[in-house]
């Protein structure tokens, strides 16, 4: 069975271990680990340094700890979106991925069942991208696939990207929706605060869009997908988006709530008079608890006290849900079965978990 208690769906791991020799050789850049000390390391793209990390990103232990620290029981954990470059050369990137999903296998499997698995896949190869999607979910036992808010120039009603959600539909993953590059240029400014602070709500906003107004969600009822981020300012920003698309003739309005009224949407707003307008626009099914783990500060143990804070103005028993319930429906878990991955370490396997 699942082992009880709050469930976190929004947090990050990367390996230790150095992505494969000939990954390296044809994609220079690939992102990897380089531990400065026995508590920090840095992300490092080529010669570049892009941030420093602490060990719970990498150390399944450490990782365990701090879930303790937060009273989270079970915690969904997926590839740092720095490594999401669709734009790297197709077979390297390939055989960046199916290095990843075995890596985040590992620690599922080192975890108890605490920890439950979300992938990775070269989404812009559809040669490459298929047989990854089968490999982390029936061999692996992974439960979703994390993808960014553009696959490349793509967005994700792109008609060359329908391929991807009829497999992942059919194959039963969940999808979760991250933004890159600090919202890859969705506003006309940059810089940290700006990236962090508009570039990547605005990005994530404009991918929901493209899945509500592009017919995605239509057009895959089984599918199951959650933006990080509270859905950016998608949540605030819909209801001038659905009055345009009712002046433009082109969606009814009754019809566009029941798409959005799919769409999952984490808590990580940073402000809990927010999260009333989370479950009014999603609805209580489709809000789940979300940390960034182990990047910000102070979650999840703000999130969950947010939530706790503001219990009286939502809907009554939304807070189980958001901090349990929805998070099994999503990872397709509901059904109680045991949070697993099924890759086993060879002798040939040199990888490390910690």
């Amino acid at each position: 069975m699942v082992p009880p208690g709050t469930i976190d769906v929004h947090a990050h791991y990367f390996p230790r271990d150095a992505p494969p020799v000939e990954v390296i050789a044809g994609f220079p850049r690939a992102p990897r680990l380089v531990v400065d000390s026995p508590a920090e390391g840095r992300l490092v793209r080529g010669s570049e340094a892009f941030r420093t990390v602490r060990r719970a990103l990498w150390d399944v232990q450490e990782r365990l700890e701090d879930m303790d620290r937060a009273g989270v029981g079970v915690q969904a954990i997926s590839p740092v979106p720095v490594t999401l470059e669709y734009g790297a050369p197709a077979a390297p990137f390939a055989a960046y991925c199916r290095w990843m999903n075995e890596s985040v296998a590992r620690a599922v499997d080192a975890a108890d069942g605490r920890l439950v698995g979300i992938g990775t896949a070269p989404v812009a190869s559809p040669r490459e991208c298929l047989p990854e999607l089968r490999y982390l979910s029936e061999v692996l036992g992974l439960r979703g696939v994390e993808i960014g808010t553009r696959i490349n120039r793509m967005e994700l009603d792109d008609p060359a990207l329908r391929y991807f959600f009829d497999a992942v539909d059919s194959l039963g993953l969940a999808v979760l929706v991250h933004p890159v590059d600090g919202g890859g240029g969705a506003v006309r400014r940059s810089g940290f605060t700006y990236d962090f602070g508009l570039g990547m709500p605005s990005d994530t906003a404009l991918a929901a869009t493209a899945l509500v107004f592009g017919g995605v969600l239509d057009h895959h009822p089984g599918l199951r997908v959650a933006t990080v981020h509270g859905c950016g300012t998608f949540p605030w920003a819909y209801p001038r988006l659905r009055l345009g698309a009712q002046l433009a003739a082109t969606h009814l309005p009754d019809e566009l709530n029941r798409t959005v009224s799919r769409l999952y949407a984490d808590t990580l707003v940073f402000d809990p008079a927010h999260l009333p307008t989370l479950v009014h626009r999603f609805g209580p099914n489709r809000v789940l608890l979300g940390s960034d783990h182990p990047f910000i500060p102070g979650q999840p143990e703000e999130g969950i006290a947010d939530l706790a804070s503001m219990a009286a103005h939502l809907p009554p028993g939304t807070v189980p849900k958001i901090l349990r319930e929805n998070a099994l429906e999503f990872l397709g878990l509901s059904s109680g079965a045991l949070v697993t991955a099924h890759f086993s370490p060879t002798k040939e396997d040199h990888h490390g978990t910690h």
